[in-house]
């Protein structure tokens, strides 16, 4: 699969491999996992991520994401990897006591943004993890969780 047309799309935005950065910008955060995947995009908004799921969707693609490099998905070959972390706005409207975050913020940007207000969120355990993993209810590591061994 070529990604010509996506490249055409969002220039200079889209690795593949053999692309100088490729390897760092395929990497997550936990080394010892392999991401087998065909593209990496570095989304700087949301036209962008919109943009890799339309092609993606018309291709048969699988796309994953990852704003910060923690929640590796290792599982998914040839998947277009969607980095967010470009996307780190944060708003915090105090009277409404709302918080409006970009997919890649980090969780202790959060926090301090919120606390300028006298605000707060749920804790974390780490202050680099993105928001998307504790509000999907993640922030656990691999060596965290368990799984129980199919029989």
């Amino acid at each position: 699969m070529t990604f010509d047309e996506l490249r055409a799309a969002l220039p200079g935005r889209v690795l593949v491999a053999g692309d100088e950065g490729f390897q760092t910008a395929a990497r997550p955060w936990t080394t010892t996992v392999t991401q087998p995947v065909a593209a990496v995009v570095r989304a700087a908004d949301a036209g962008d991520i919109a943009t890799v799921v339309r092609y993606a969707a018309r291709v048969g693609a699988p796309v994953v994401t990852q704003p910060t490099g923690h929640g590796a998905s290792g599982g998914v070959p040839d998947a277009i990897l969607v980095r967010t972390g470009q996307l780190d706005d944060i708003e915090i409207d105090a009277q409404r006591r709302v918080a409006r975050v970009g997919a890649g913020a980090a969780w202790g940007r959060v926090q301090a943004a919120a606390a300028r207000h006298g605000l707060t969120g749920l804790a974390g355990s780490n202050p680099v993890v993105g928001v998307t993993g504790y509000t999907l209810g993640g922030g656990m590591g691999f060596s965290g969780c368990r799984t129980s061994p199919t029989r």
